[in-house]
């Protein structure tokens, strides 16, 4: 039982290895993407402000007596500012893609040339964790 269960959790953790999530418009540049986001953050932002709340969960001693109380903050606007922001992107023109790491195979050696204009997604474009972050290259344009 438990080795169907550990091999499901390292699944998944290796999953999130094999690509990655982010808002995406073909012919915008990653600067242009980054400036399109912080203006819908700050517009989100304006919208749904931080609104901290503050709960007390009882704590129970072995008697069922309360003893003590336990805080839990949360921002009540949290989800709203975040789907504010996402929908401020989509009008821009952008949508949510997944975009698959390169592989070592498909590398094979080559060098490539990181793509600086987002291209229209195809099955050659891929992925690269670079120490300056990730980057985008063709994988029929090696250099």
């Amino acid at each position: 039982m438990k080795k169907p269960l550990l091999t499901g959790c390292l699944l998944v953790a290796l999953s999130g290895c094999t690509e990655f999530s982010t808002m995406y418009q073909p012919g915008k540049t990653k600067t242009e993407r980054n400036v399109d986001q912080a203006q819908c953050n700050r517009l989100a932002a304006d919208e749904f402000p931080p609104w901290i709340v503050t709960d007390w969960w009882p704590i129970y001693n072995a008697a069922g007596e309360v003893i003590g109380q336990r805080p839990e903050s949360y921002d009540v606007n949290e989800g709203r500012r975040y789907t504010a922001a996402r929908e401020c992107m989509q009008s821009k023109g952008y949508a949510r893609v997944t975009i698959p790491y390169c592989k070592d195979e498909q590398l094979a050696g080559r060098s490539y040339a990181p793509i600086t204009v987002a291209p229209e997604l195809s099955p050659n474009i891929c992925g690269l964790r670079t120490d300056n972050g990730r980057v985008l290259i063709d994988l029929t344009k090696p250099i």
